[in-house]
């Protein structure tokens, strides 16, 4: 299994970065490599919604990835299970802490290839999506610091490069 975890202390209550994790379709705002996103049923959000998204990998428009939302807790946690080419789970869980919240962000999923893949993993991709994920999480970090959590203005696309 291949696992990410990474976290990010936001200067914000919880309520206000749920706005921004829980806002599926405004996820187009921070995940710097999500490339298109739709709904697959009348569910929009929580659980039991299922969400089909390609996804860039090395900037390419490489991974098709269906997911259904398995537990929705707000302000504090949202799960979603992978259910298409590959499986797994993704955690996104928001502690409150002192000067704000803790964001903390888990995938754990089985890369394809078996044992060829996990290499790949552990020596390419993995270390190519902790810094896509850094970055996403710092424009979480970003929109729920701001004055305006649901702006769509076109600075808000934009990633945050670190």
């Amino acid at each position: 299994m291949a696992t990410l975890n990474l976290w990010a202390h936001i200067n914000a209550p919880p309520e206000r970065v749920w706005d921004v994790i829980s806002d599926i379709p405004g996820q187009k705002r921070w995940m710097v490599d999500l490339r298109s996103l739709s709904f697959t049923g009348i569910e929009r959000e929580g659980e039991g919604a299922i969400v089909d998204v390609t996804s860039e990998l090395f900037g390419l428009p490489l991974v098709k990835d269906r997911m259904r939302i398995s537990r929705w807790e707000p302000p504090t946690r949202f799960d979603v299970e992978h259910i298409g080419a590959f499986t797994g789970i993704g955690e996104f869980i928001l502690k409150p802490v002192a000067g704000g919240t803790l964001f903390t962000w888990r995938e754990v999923f089985k890369p394809p290839l078996g044992v060829l893949g996990e290499l790949g993993f552990a020596l390419v991709i993995g270390p190519h999506l902790r810094s896509v994920f850094r970055r996403s999480m710092a424009n979480v970090k970003r929109l729920s610091e701001g004055s305006d959590v649901n702006t769509t203005a076109s600075a808000a696309h934009r990633p945050i490069e670190s």
